[in-house]
């Protein structure tokens, strides 16, 4: 059998009490409520909701002390922490998230999480192999209301305007510019733009808005969806995580991964997100052949790309 989850150091007296000990969560999002209310309680419990919420599979291979050091934070706080879900502890956690865990882990992910723990593999592969994985969530990702919500506002004959700042905006450029191309009334804006502090007096029915936004979260961009949600102006959005400052805000979100074990984080999960997103609208949007092909004439025209 591929990858055999181990069991930690325990005495038969401390198993025991355990196995009488019932489950808090009985599945991964279960445990992702849970750990997003205990992580609002300190910056400590944040960091380590936010830690589990990203690796909860490869904390089944780790001791308490492992993954205090992983996290840069105390052994105590971590057990601190577990107690506060209403554990005895670590392993009580850790016992609960090996039963969740292992009614949905396959050979593979079991083999090459087995692999991870026993061998410590070289930064850049770890990158790869994380991203890997969060491209493999987006099939799941791609679904839903909040979702829906996002694709019925790009087919929208509303403007739509996308909203950022700073490293996050970076996605903008891309994906105005292939928007543009689908649909017409497609604005950018960010603290530099004009619309940054004018866009909320505007009417709550005669645009829509998608906010993205990833660690580290910009002030700039809080205020602006605070100054949003004070005038009841709905705005749709995508991040990272359930403990982002900008989901209390949204009337929906959608939580796409990024890789951060990097210099800079990597945004290849959240371009492909937007890509399988910008699909799933094409294939809703009628006159869509049209309006390519009509650009396309036009860019010929003024023979905007190279040829021989």
């Amino acid at each position: 059998m591929y990858g055999i989850i181990q069991k930690s150091g325990m005495t038969d007296m401390r198993e025991a009490e355990l196995m009488e000990q019932q489950a808090v969560f009985h599945d991964i999002a279960g445990l992702m409520a849970m750990i997003t209310r205990a992580g609002r309680e300190s910056p400590t419990y944040q960091r380590i909701a936010l830690y589990i919420e990203k690796n909860y599979l490869q904390i089944i291979f780790l001791t308490a002390n492992e993954l205090a050091v992983k996290m840069g934070v105390s052994q105590g706080s971590v057990s601190r922490f577990f107690m506060t879900l209403g554990y005895k502890g670590y392993n009580g956690f850790l016992r609960n998230l090996q039963e969740v865990v292992s009614q949905s882990l396959t050979g593979p992910q079991r083999l090459q999480l087995n692999n991870n723990a026993a061998v410590n593999p070289q930064h850049r592969r770890g990158i790869l192999t994380q991203e890997l994985r969060n491209m493999e969530s987006l099939s799941e990702i791609a679904q839903g209301e909040a979702y829906e919500k996002m694709v019925a506002a790009i087919i929208s004959p509303l403007p739509l305007y996308l909203v950022s700042a700073r490293l996050s905006a970076t996605l903008l450029p891309h994906l105005g510019y292939e928007l543009n191309k689908m649909r017409a009334n497609v604005h950018t804006v960010t603290p530099e733009s004009p619309r940054w502090e004018t866009l909320e007096v505007g009417r709550t029915d005669d645009c829509n808005v998608i906010v993205v936004s990833f660690p580290r979260y910009a002030n700039s961009l809080i205020h602006f969806c605070q100054r949003m949600h004070r005038r009841h102006f709905p705005f749709l959005a995508v991040t990272d995580s359930r403990l982002s400052p900008i989901v209390p805000l949204a009337a929906s979100t959608v939580l796409t991964p990024i890789t951060t074990s990097s210099l800079f984080d990597v945004y290849s999960t959240p371009l492909m997100f937007f890509n399988i997103l910008m699909q799933d609208a094409a294939k809703r949007m009628p006159d869509l052949q049209q309006r390519m092909a009509e650009i396309e004439a036009v860019e010929i025209e003024n023979n905007v790309y190279f040829s021989r």
